[in-house]
């Protein structure tokens, strides 16, 4: 567990993603024009957001660099450690890259399945038994929910191995 000043990491990530999105408007002047005259390019709507994005990320950097300035008032005390749990950051990451990886070997139901169970299961503030009865039943109802989204209504072509028979 790593000990950050709220304060510092949130200069820290708001003066980030700042120099980001300006580093994205610019990549947006690669795109190309417009094909009709007067009719807004690619580059319309991708700076739209990304301006929405700097001003309001704008905000944020002057709200924490100005100490007095703030747009909610809050009775907390702002100068608060947060605690970073690492181990719990790189375990997330790890089984992110092993969905991503054995997706087409395992199919997408099985490992969709086994993703959210070994999430949930940790997060279950239960005794071991109901944890592990109430993640795989939510496992499996949002995996059925995944099913139903990605394969039959967008039509994405996962490596699927045993609800394939539904598709015909």
């Amino acid at each position: 567990m790593i000990k950050i000043n709220s304060k510092k990491i949130v200069l820290f990530i708001s003066l980030f993603f700042l120099v980001f999105l300006i580093f994205l408007f610019y990549e947006t002047t690669n795109m190309s024009k417009s094909i009709l005259p007067g009719y807004p390019g690619d580059a319309f709507f991708p700076r739209l957001i990304l301006i929405f994005s700097i001003f309001w990320t704008s905000i944020l950097l002057i709200q924490n660099l100005i100490k007095n300035f703030s747009l909610l008032k809050s009775s907390e005390d702002k100068e608060t450690d947060i605690e970073i749990y690492f181990k719990d950051i790189v375990f997330l990451f790890f089984i992110s890259i092993i969905y991503i990886l054995f997706l087409d070997f395992i199919g997408f139901e099985i490992l969709t399945f086994s993703f959210l169970f070994v999430l949930l299961v940790n997060r279950l503030d239960l005794n071991l038994g109901k944890s592990i009865f109430y993640s795989s039943l939510i496992s499996f109802i949002s995996m059925i929910i995944f099913w139903f989204v990605f394969i039959i209504f967008l039509k994405i072509p996962f490596a699927l191995k045993f609800l394939p028979f539904l598709l015909y």
